[in-house]
C-alpha cells in the first residue's frame, strides 16, 4: 500500500541540510564517474571499476535523498492545507525497512546452495517471503478473522484497492505477504478496534518468540529462514487463537 508516517507533520525535519547533502553527493558521483573514465582510458581497469562502483553508490544515495526530500515536501505542503486534527498520522504496527533482508538472503542461499551475486528475480521474490516471517502469520489471522479495516490515511482509491486485495487473501488466492510487499508498512488502524489492543500487545510481546519457536520445532528453520505457506499458517493459527482467548479473559472489558 502507499507510504505512511507514524508522526506529526510538525516533526518533518528541516530539509535544507538534506538538499545540500544531495547536491554534494551528486557532485561526488559525477567526479567518480569522470575519474573512472580517465582510469579506463589510461589502462587502469581495476581502478576504473572501483571508481564506477563508488560513483554508482553515490548516485544511489542521491536518488534516495531526493525521494525523501520530495516526500517530506509533499507532507509539509499537506500540513499547511489541513486542520490540526487531520495532520496527525496513524501509527505503524509493522514496518519492514529491509533490515531482515540480509539474514533472509543468507539463509536462502544456504538452503538452496546459491550465491548472493547470482540470484534471479524469482529468488529475490522468495527471499521477500522469508523477510515477512516476523509478521505474516499474524497479518493472515487479522484478515481471516475479519478484523481488517482500511487505514483512515488511505484515500478512496487506496481503500478500495486494499479491500479488493484483502478479499483475495481471505479466499487464499493471494499470499498475505503481497499486501505489505510494496512498502513494508501496516498501520495500527488497519486492525478493527475490538482486536487492535490484542494484536498490538501480542505483536510487541511474545509473538516473535512464538514464531521463532514454531519455526525451529515444526519447520526446522530459523526466523527469516522460511517462506509463508498456508499449511504452516494453519498449524500456527491455534497458537494465536489461544493468545487471543487469554487476552480476552485477562481484560474484563475488551475494546469495542
Amino acid at each position: 500500500m502507499g507510504w505512511h508516517m507514524d508522526n506529526k507533520v510538525d516533526d518533518i525535519p528541516n530539509i535544507s541540510g538534506f538538499i545540500m547533502a544531495s547536491v554534494l553527493t551528486q557532485i561526488l558521483a559525477l567526479m567518480f564517474f569522470f575519474l573512472s573514465l580517465a582510469g579506463f582510458m589510461t589502462g587502469s581497469i581495476i581502478g576504473g571499476v572501483i571508481l564506477v562502483a563508488l560513483g554508482g553508490l553515490c548516485e544511489f544515495l542521491f536518488v534516495k535523498m531526493i525521494k525523501k526530500i520530495l516526500f517530506w515536501k509533499k507532507k509539509e505542503k499537506e500540513g499547511i492545507s489541513q486542520s490540526p486534527v487531520e495532520t496527525v498520522f496513524a501509527g505503524s504496527l509493522y514496518r519492514n525497512d529491509g533490515e531482515s533482508y540480509e539474514t533472509a538472503r543468507r539463509l536462502y542461499c544456504e538452503q538452496h546452495g546459491k550465491k548472493a551475486g547470482k540470484l534471479t528475480g524469482e529468488d529475490e521474490d522468495m527471499i521477500w517471503q522469508y523477510t515477512c516471517g516476523d509478521f505474516a502469520y499474524l497479518l493472515m489471522w487479522v484478515i481471516e478473522n475479519g478484523f481488517y479495516r482500511p487505514s483512515k490515511e488511505y484515500d478512496e482509491d487506496e481503500a478500495e484497492e486494499a479491500k479488493a486485495q484483502i478479499a483475495k487473501i481471505r479466499k487464499r488466492e493471494v499470499l498475505p505477504t503481497e499486501f505489505i510487499k510494496d512498502d513494508g508498512f501496516f498501520m495500527e488502524d488497519e486492525v478493527a478496534k475490538n482486536a487492535r489492543g490484542f494484536v498490538k500487545d501480542y505483536f510487541e510481546g511474545s509473538f516473535l518468540e512464538d514464531v521463532r519457536a514454531f519455526a525451529k520445532d515444526k519447520l526446522g528453520a530459523e526466523l527469516y529462514g522460511f517462506p509463508f505457506r498456508w499449511e504452516d499458517y494453519d498449524a500456527f493459527k491455534p497458537q494465536i487463537d489461544e493468545a487471543y482467548k487469554k487476552y480476552q479473559e485477562d481484560n474484563s472489558q475488551p475494546e469495542k
